[in-house]
């Protein structure tokens, strides 16, 4: 098991003290160059370079945490960008305590110039450049924006995301750990809060803060726990995963006590200590014999890749028992490209 029994015994001391890591939440709070008093909402494009980002920063009447709530590191991943402006539209800061703020578009030239991930800028995927660089590329310019602005003057993070264009998505939360237990532990229990299903550990980033990849990894090694949440898929913004985010964002909110309710936990959380991905060793047409929430044996059939005249090379077998979590839909594979993510649960 991931975290010590007195790890998970000691949380809620852990919560309380990052719940005081901004014991002045309710003074003016500045983000990039523009202040937001107490009691007050702005919503704004920050500005810094050549770097525009949609922001609304919520100022709440009393103390508490300052929460970061971030969509649109892919800028085809929608659900979550609905969501968030459903949340600041109906959020009156004198009945909120600590500060929330909105990242609305991290990825605005992706999502104007509906690419699937990338920056057309430079061809980078920003969850791959933390923490970035003043000096380097658009997005390696991007990502050091947001690790100094905004993990830098957060407390908690949530980086929300769903499956992309190419993908059917089972909803999840990634919990990642860096072996600090009473961080490790924190970040577990904020991802529970969430109210989602399942709930994905995972350790595999680096843990150096100068090289720590992605956007929530950034802000796990500097202290501050970080989830990933995937919510939709396909490029769509249905109603339905525009409700959960939206769901996710306010059970965040309830959890770090900056609205008066109670957080609600799923009743039976599935937890999965890590995921795998199948590879085709093959270059041609892939079709999966899965779909996603589908239970799967190790050696059973998952998909077939046939070459472009339609003649079968490859049947992909299942590395792992486990769950279905994402499923590539586009038939285009080269050799060595993952077809699918089978996630692996805690054994009980």
């Amino acid at each position: 098991m991931l975290f010590k029994k007195k790890a998970l015994a000691g949380v809620l001391v852990s919560l309380c003290s990052a719940l005081s890591l901004n014991a002045n939440a309710n003074e003016p709070y500045e983000l990039m160059g523009v202040t937001t008093q107490t009691g007050e909402k702005a919503s704004y494009l920050a500005t810094e370079k050549h770097i525009t980002l949609p922001v609304t920063v919520i100022n709440g009447k009393s103390d508490g945490p300052v929460l970061l709530l971030s969509a649109g590191i892919h800028g085809d991943e929608f659900p979550s960008m609905y969501a968030l402006q459903q949340l600041q539209q109906n959020l009156d800061p004198n009945a909120m305590s600590g500060v929330l703020v909105v990242l609305h578009l991290a990825n605005l030239d992706g999502f104007h110039s509906n690419r699937i991930a990338l920056n057309p800028k430079d061809e980078k995927n920003l969850n791959r450049e933390f923490p970035g660089s003043a000096d380097g590329t658009p997005t390696e310019q991007i990502a050091e924006v947001l690790t100094r602005e905004f993990i830098g003057k957060a407390d908690f993070l949530i980086d929300m995301h769903s499956g992309s264009a190419n993908q059917t998505l089972l909803n999840h939360v990634y919990s990642p750990f860096v072996g600090n237990e009473e961080l490790d532990a924190l970040t577990f229990e904020f991802a529970k809060a969430t109210g989602m299903q399942h709930i994905v550990l995972y350790g595999d980033r680096p843990r150096d803060p100068n090289n720590s990849i992605s956007y929530p990894n950034t802000a796990m090694t500097r202290g501050k726990p970080g989830l990933t949440t995937e919510i939709g898929h396909l490029a769509q913004s249905d109603e339905e995963s525009v409700a959960k985010a939206l769901e996710v964002a306010r059970n965040a909110m309830y959890f770090l006590k900056m609205l008066p309710e109670k957080p609600k936990p799923h009743p039976e959380p599935i937890i999965y200590e890590t995921i795998k991905y199948p590879k085709s060793s093959k270059t041609g047409f892939f079709k999966a014999s899965v779909v996603i929430g589908d239970k799967v044996t190790t050696g059973q059939d998952i998909g077939t890749v046939t070459d472009y005249f339609g003649n079968l090379v490859e049947s992909l077998k299942s590395p792992v028992d486990g769950t279905v979590m994402m499923v590539n839909q586009m038939p285009a594979i080269k050799d060595g490209q993952s077809v699918m993510a089978i996630g692996v649960e805690i054994s009980k």
